[in-house]
């Protein structure tokens, strides 16, 4: 068996096969197998290296292999198919070589992580790239970890969900070296989980995020702990500008899950901090800083306040200049102090307090610059120190304290204290050590301030996900107690990280019910043991730190006494010097120096200045140092206690504090799901993308990752389901064992091909195969498939020829016809040019002669007509002549009956215009005997002198008029005249025809009886004329009469009102005050009911009311009174006004008059007396009282009937009612048509409700309510907002976008019908605050509706995408439709083994359906045609953009059949653009297109990449670069060369800082509102279905 066993393993490496060496400088390089020789037991492998160009030779025998089961074998190299996996599990030969060879390999196509199972490794790129923003985090929200490119937002979003789904709390621990990007990932992280609520495919709906962009104020909180920890915690070291020299575990706390999408947001942090590096406040190696924040203070600190610091520049303070550099290229210590500063009051921390904590840094920088000077043996520092002056200012303590015991140290004794003088040494260490001690105190009191305010809102038992930013396993040439400390916390980690991996191997084990034994693994407890166990070396260190004699000699021995033992494996002794000692971590052996590990243990400050600190008068920094307060000793009586006294001993030791918090971190650690990433430092020099193989190889020992690999690799490391294995391997059994069932085809296939059943096991559901079985399996089937290539070769290659025969034989035949064709063709032509020649004669011939004839015909034709031309001319002139005179008389005829109209015409106007005259007299009258009242005197004045000066005005106009008349009657009578002589004239023409003729014709003498009846016609007409101009003087001296009368009574009524009494007589005041409340109840009974009353009941009232109301249409001039009698007409007329309803009737129409003059009237231009305009005011101030259109014209009084209408419509638009109808029957509760194609609604029944609504807007305007149609057009757009804003389905939103759009065109319609009214009113003169009061309500409304248009169209778009994204994917990445092209579903190495990839849940078909079905529902709306080309445009472009997108995160995806299914969706999506008639929407989609070209592409050689640069010219080089390195190369396609892919790196660098990755999918271009169009007419139309009273009532009245 052991032969067989070796013998297998041999079989592997055949001529070619490539394998790893080791090397000094690469770490691992490639041979490939020249020569195999195998003789007897002894093995022979000769391997060419041609980077070296050497060979390499292994030599061994079969004894020995088989005795180690071949390990010692060269390890072998992967297949091309696996170089650069993502996932290193995923390698079938899965050791340290095959590990860094596809690190190094994804690190030079820039892809910096890389997953190694459960752990994240990081490459450090030390470079800025675009892998971070928000585009990238809102690809990888939602996603599965293997769904995408590896990434820290893929582990962020694991344990975010899991958080979620499993209500558990997970740790992401981050560890690594100095320099390997622990800090900045932690950031990352942060950042995520701050945002990643946010993300989701869309944004958040408005209403949920805040004005900062989504980000609450306690999330900007936990953000602002990063700049503070790093300002107060980082500094500048050798290997990294922005080192953590602390530990950090951040627990991010986050609310309970809400909502359907179950989500939560962060409620505060708990940060907890590890071994804070006090010894670099005090001491910096050269080229490196202290911590940043005091770099800060003096690059950005006021000049006022620096001075009062006492700062100056960095060079200045001892603390500082250590190093010798004080800058940080590309860093703005200046800006980062700004950056701390808001930090801290992010936090809550106020300013005043603020300052307080850079004082007491100030303090600390000063206390550097002390000058301990040596006096013989004893320290001294000068009273005058600057530096101690200073300090003892700024942290307000006694100056002669403090300097005593800098140089002093006291010793309690039983019965007395000694002083004592320290030298310049220990002096100097005492002055450190306060310096040491306030800046961990103050770090210490940040984070508690920081604790405590984040977590104030912090709830019992609520979940978290803990950030650990940890020191790496670190080992140096000199390594002291932190190295010791850092690299115990990474012992203790690395065992909680192993026993993690192999949980998760045997629970995989289990759930498939293999059969497996334990899988041992280098177990370090142990070396923690020996660390921290019971008289460990811990133990040893506190025990020697207490002792008051204690010293690092004392303890190394005690070390060397303990574990320098046979039995102790972790633990050696040097075999030189005795000042070190060895111990053997997982990672590496490390030697630490004992120097300095006693005081650092203890690192405290004497009691003395714990009591000058103590007693300071800065309130802040007895605050900062309080949790150190000590009593003083008290006298002892055992001698013992006395020997060992001091506060030290009290106090617990850095050891024992550290220990303590890192065994709670552990317990902390396992009580969560834990997340892995492992910090790289590609290279020490930090240069961007360089690899130093040795370097990386160290940090992965040293990070756990090979130990990992080394445990999956003792189990069964390569594993797939059965379908997956089936799908990928059945080319290995013949096609009669292929059957449906997955398991049993596997099973046969494991059989045929592997025959030790200790290479592989059968589960429930996968397969499981040790290391290197699968890159067996896949050459197998490399070989398997080369075969079957052959075969169709050799078939494709036989058909190919024998087609060419065929061809062959077919040409000659052709050729052969074709030569017979032409011999026959040409004795055709022949023949057929013979008889063309004949045929070509005969129609010359023919055609002579019939020109000929035609000429001889033409001659005679124009001879005839120029005779018949002739005739006709001379009948033509007749007939002209005779339709001259025919016209003559017509025209005469008309004119003489035009004439005769306007004289009668105007002669009525006339009559008119007296009769309304004489009316208006006779009513002042009446009005005048009724008015006796003393208190109405003084009013009826006014009115009376305004009537005067009205009738002096008509009068004079009436003189105007009848002096124009007198001057038309004598023309008329001139006229006449000549008419007369003319007559004559003609009548004796016709008499000497008549004689001459002696019988005239019937149509002259017609003609000479119609001239006759004109005459007489004109004699009367002129006797009526001149009869009416008589009456017209006789009326006009009547009048003036009348108006003379008036005058008098007048002056009369003046002198009554002089001389009338003071005080008015009671009798007749309560008198009329009954009347008048007799008048009104009237009126309230006779303007009583509601409007929904009927019409015609209305009309009947009035009719009773008011008898005569019928009889005013016949003062407008369009007919005469009854019987032709003015004055009795007239008189019925005043006697109706004597009676109550007449009254009234009166006082309307003259409210009426004078809101609006009537029209035609001639004191229209008269100036309005003072009575008039109070009036007219107070109208206007009660509209409720008496109200009319006064857009409409008033010809005269208004009947009761008129009146009745006016008010009722006034009071249903007023009502509440309507307001709720059109609210609830036209919005909330509208059932809305749906869209159809078989049914398809007319414009009318789909704008109903706009037009409606436009309808009540416009009978508001026209009664003169502004005020509230604006308040009803703003509630009927919240309730249109509202519901809109539910988005519950699509035919909802596209019908209120139409009819807001289109209640928007009739806003347009009546503004511009307002403004041509307006600007009529301004060329007559007029000013109307009324119109406007209603223009600037109408630009409101059209402004509020521009705004809920947008809004509608913004939230709908929103909803559409967010119903989109979860489809274009599915639909356009992963939908298959092209059947000879189908690839896995997931890509790359074969659906991710393990992983069993699932269907496409949508398909192109029915994403094209939806855009089909939202395009035909627009249309059935009669939507805009812009709107509804901006809303698929956007569509469309977000189609382009996400899939875009998602194609450049997704891994293992991109193959060239994937890029052929790709272009054939987007052809379908551009073909439906240009069906529907929106061909511009495609060119969102070419980015798309052009990377599935890309991926269709040669990429073999240089001129490949020249082409494809070419051909995509709209993807910049990084999108490039970012899709061939993401391209796999599936079956016979050859894999993308490393030269390529620098060639492509090389060019992406010249444009790496301007080219984007990703499109950005939120920059949308803005809504393009259409313009309005003018509605030409406003339908009001309402649906039968619907009973709507009010809306109704409202229409009918319009």
């Amino acid at each position: 068996m052991a032969q067989t066993s070796a013998a297998k393993a041999l079989e592997v490496y055949t001529k070619g096969t490539e394998a790893w060496f080791p090397d000094e400088q690469e770490g691992w390089i490639m041979g490939k197998l020249s020569s195999k020789t195998v003789e007897g037991d002894k093995v022979k492998l000769v391997f060419r290296i041609e980077s070296q160009k050497k060979d390499i030779t292994f030599e061994s025998t079969l004894a020995k292999l088989d005795a180690n089961k071949a390990a010692d074998l060269p390890p072998l190299k992967n297949p091309p198919a696996l170089e650069g996996i993502d996932d290193l599990a995923m390698l079938s030969y899965l050791h340290e070589p095959a590990v860094l060879h596809n690190i190094r390999l994804r690190y030079a196509q820039e892809n910096i992580y890389t997953y190694s199972g459960i752990v994240l490794i990081a490459m450090n790129p030390f470079q800025r790239l675009a892998i971070y923003g928000t585009d990238i985090m809102r690809e990888y929200s939602g996603k599965r970890r293997d769904e995408l490119e590896p990434h820290l937002f893929a582990v962020a979003e694991e344990a975010y969900r899991s958080m979620i789904q499993e209500n558990k709390n997970q740790s992401i621990i981050v560890s690594g070296e100095s320099g390997a990007g622990k800090t900045q990932s932690a950031r990352y992280i942060m950042r995520y989980f701050a945002t990643v609520d946010d993300l989701g495919t869309m944004s958040r709906s408005t209403e949920n995020s805040s004005s900062s962009g989504g980000v609450s104020e306690v999330e900007k909180a936990v953000l602002a702990t990063n700049p503070i920890m790093e300002s107060f915690g980082n500094s500048k070291t050798t290997r990294n500008d922005n080192s953590s020299r602390f530990g950090k575990y951040m627990e991010i706390l986050f609310s309970k899950p809400t909502g359907p999408s179950k989500s939560v947001r962060i409620t505060g942090a708990i940060i907890r901090t590890y071994l804070l590096e006090r010894s670099r406040l005090i001491f910096q190696p050269p080229t490196e800083r202290n911590y940043h924040i005091f770099y800060q203070l003096c690059a950005g600190a006021p000049a006022a306040e620096r001075k009062e610091l006492g700062l100056g520049s960095w060079e200045s303070f001892f603390y500082l200049n250590q190093g010798g550099n004080g800058t940080i290229p590309n860093v703005d210590d200046a800006a980062e102090f700004i950056e701390t500063t808001k930090g801290l009051s992010d936090i809550g921390i106020a300013l005043a307090t603020q300052w307080s904590i850079f004082k007491i840094c100030a303090a600390l920088l000063h206390i550097g610059n002390i000058k301990v000077s040596a006096r013989r043996d004893e320290a001294d520092v000068a009273d005058d120190d600057p530096a101690l002056e200073m300090v003892t200012k700024l942290l307000g303590i006694d100056k002669k304290e403090f300097k005593k015991w800098i140089v002093k140290k006291q010793i309690i004794t039983r019965s007395e204290k000694i002083v004592t003088a320290l030298n310049q040494y220990q002096a100097v260490v005492g002055r450190d050590s306060v310096a040491k001690f306030i800046y961990s105190m103050l770090f210490d009191w940040l984070v508690k301030i920081i604790n405590q305010n984040l977590a104030r809102d912090a709830t019992p038992n609520q979940r978290f996900i803990g950030v650990l930013d940890i020191y790496g396993f670190e080992h140096f040439k000199k390594n002291s107690f932190e190295q010791f400390c850092i690299n115990y916390a990474n012992e203790k980690l690395q065992q909680e990280f192993n026993a993690h991996v192999f949980k998760l191997e045997q629970e995989e084990y289990v759930a498939e019910q293999i059969n497996w034994s334990f899988i041992d693994f280098n177990d370090n407890q142990p070396c923690i043991d020996m660390i921290e166990n019971k008289l460990g070396i811990l133990d040893l260190l506190d025990e020697e730190s207490r002792l008051p004699s204690g010293s690092d000699n004392s303890l190394i021995t005690k070390l060397y006494q303990r574990f320098a033992v046979p039995t102790q494996k972790f633990f050696e002794k040097p075999r030189f010097g005795q000042q070190a000692f060895t111990i053997k971590h997982y990672a590496c052996d490390v030697i630490y120096d004992i120097d300095g590990f006693i005081e650092k243990n203890k690192d405290t400050v004497s009691d003395e200045l714990m009591a000058v600190l103590n007693a300071s008068e800065f309130d802040f920094l007895k605050e900062v140092i309080k949790i150190e307060v000590v009593e003083a000793p008290k006298p002892e009586t055992t001698p013992g206690r006395a020997a060992r006294g001091g506060s030290s001993m009290k106090k617990p030791t850095l050891g024992s504090i550290f220990k303590a918090s890192l065994v709670k971190l552990m317990a902390t650690i396992r009580e969560t799901e834990v997340h892995y990433i492992r910090c790289i430092k590609p290279n020490s020099a930090k240069v961007a993308f360089a690899f130093e193989a040795q370097m990386v190889l160290q940090q992965l020992r040293a990070c756990g990752v090979l130990e990992t690999i080394r445990i999956s690799c003792a189990g069964y490391p390569s594993r797939s389901t059965f379908a997956d294995f089936a799908d990928r391997y059945y080319l290995l059994v013949p096609s009669k064992e292929w059957g449906p069932d997955a398991k049993k085809l596997t099973s046969t296939i494991v059989k045929k091909v592997i025959s030790d059943e200790d290479k592989h096991q059968m589960g429930l559901t996968k397969v499981f195969f040790r290391a290197g079985q699968l890159a067996y399996l896949e050459k197998l089937r490399s070989e398997r498939q080369r075969e079957c290539v052959i075969l169709i070769q050799k078939n494709i290659r036989r058909c190919v020829y024998q087609k060419r025969y065929v061809r062959m034989r077919t040409a000659a035949v052709k050729l052969q016809t074709a030569t017979r064709t032409y011999q026959a063709q040409k004795l055709y032509r022949q023949r057929r040019e013979t008889r063309a020649a004949i045929t070509i004669q005969k129609n010359v011939r023919t055609w002579l002669s019939r020109k000929r004839y035609q000429r001889i015909r033409d001659a005679v034709v124009k001879i005839q007509s120029s005779i018949r031309m002739a005739k006709a001319r001379a009948l033509s002139q007749a007939l002209r002549e005779k339709n001259a005179a025919t016209r003559i008389q017509k025209t005469w005829r008309g004119y003489v009956v035009r004439k005769q109209y306007k004289i009668t015409r105007r002669r009525m106007v006339l009559i008119q215009t007296s009769v309304r005259r004489r009316a208006a007299v006779k009513q002042l009258k009446v009005l005048k005997a009724e008015a006796r009242s003393v208190g109405k005197l003084k009013e009826i004045n006014y009115k009376l002198e305004g009537k005067v000066v009205e009738l002096s005005q008509a009068l004079n106009a009436s003189k105007e008029e009848n002096t124009k008349l007198s001057e038309k009657v004598e023309s008329l009578e001139s006229q006449v005249t000549g008419w007369k002589d003319k007559f004559s004239k003609i009548e004796s023409q016709t008499k000497a025809v008549t004689a001459n003729l002696n019988t005239g014709s019937a149509e002259m003498k017609k003609e000479l009886l119609e001239l006759q009846h004109a005459n007489e016609t004109l004699t009367k007409e002129g006797e009526k004329a001149a009869s009416l101009l008589r009456r017209r003087e006789e009326t006009i001296a009547k009048l003036e009469e009348e108006l003379a009368a008036s005058k008098e009574e007048v002056a009369k009524l003046r002198e009554e009102v002089k001389n009338a009494p003071k005080v008015e007589d009671t009798t007749t005041v309560n008198a009329l005050k009954k009347e008048v409340a007799s008048l009104r109840d009237q009126m309230s009974r006779l303007l009583a009911g509601k409007y929904r009353a009927d019409r015609v009941a209305d009309q009947q009232i009035a009719e009773q009311k008011s008898p005569q109301s019928s009889d005013y249409p016949y003062m407008n001039g369009m007919g005469s009174p009854p019987n032709g009698s003015i004055n009795g007409y007239f008189g019925q007329e005043y006697r109706a006004a004597t009676s109550v309803p007449g009254q009234i009737e009166l006082d309307l129409a003259a409210a009426a008059a004078k809101v609006r003059p009537r029209r035609h009237s001639y004191v229209e231009g008269a100036p309005a007396s003072p009575v008039l305009d109070r009036t007219e005011s107070a109208q206007r101030k009660n509209r409720a009282n008496v109200m009319v259109d006064t857009r409409a014209p008033i010809p005269g009084p208004m009947d009761e009937g008129q009146v009745l209408e006016a008010e009722r419509s006034v009071r249903i638009l007023e009502d509440k009612a309507l307001e709720e109808e059109i609210i609830d029957a036209l919005v909330t509760n509208l059932r809305i048509p749906l869209p159809s194609t078989q049914t398809v609604a007319t414009r009318k029944e789909i704008f109903f409700p706009a037009h409606l609504v436009g309808t009540i807007m416009n009978q508001l305007i026209n009664h003169d309510l502004p005020a509230r149609m604006l308040s009803l057009m703003s509630n009927v757009m919240k309730a249109v907002q509202t519901l809109t804003m539910k988005f519950e389905d699509d035919y909802v939103s596209a019908f209120w976008l139409s009819n807001c759009y289109e209640l928007l065109c009739v806003v347009k319609t009546t503004q511009e019908k307002q403004a041509r009214e307006g600007g009529r009113r301004r060329q007559a003169g007029r000013r109307d605050s009324d119109a406007s009061e209603t223009e600037r309500s109408l630009e409101k409304v059209r402004t509020d509706l521009d705004y809920l248009l947008i809004e509608i169209y913004h939230g709908w778009i929103k909803e559409l995408k967010k119903r989109l994204s979860n489809m274009i994917v599915p639909a356009v990445i992963e939908n298959q439709s092209l059947p000879g092209y189908i690839c896995k579903q997931s890509g790359g190495l074969w659906g991710k083994w393990g992983k069993s990839s699932a269907s496409s849940q949508f398909t192109i078909e029915q994403l094209l359906n939806f855009l089909s079905k939202l395009s035909k529902t627009m249309r059935c709306y009669y939507m805009e045609d812009s709107m509804t080309r901006q809303i698929l445009t956007e569509l469309l472009r977000v189609i382009g953009v996400s899939a875009f997108n998602h194609l450049l995160m997704r891994k293992n995806f991109c193959t060239w059949k994937r890029g052929v299914q790709i272009q054939y969706n987007v052809s379908r999506l551009e073909e439906w653009c240009t069906s529907h008639g929106i061909a511009e929407a495609t060119l969102h989609l070419q980015q798309l297109l052009q990377a599935a070209k890309l991926l269709t592409l040669n990429k073999t050689s240089p001129q490949d990449i020249e082409t494809i640069f070419d051909v995509c010219f709209l993807l910049n080089p990084t999108q490039i670069k970012k899709l061939l390195s993401l391209y796999y190369a599936a079956d016979f396609d050859s894999p993308l060369s490393p030269e390529l892919l620098k060639i492509v790196a090389s060019r992406a660098v010249l444009n790496e800082k301007s080219d984007v990755l990703l499109l950005d999918l939120e920059q949308a271009p803005d809504f393009a509102k259409p313009n309005p169009h003018t509605v030409d007419q406003i339908e009001r139309f309402v649906p039968a279905w619907m009973s709507l009273p009010h809306i109704q009532a409202v229409v009918t009245s319009a």
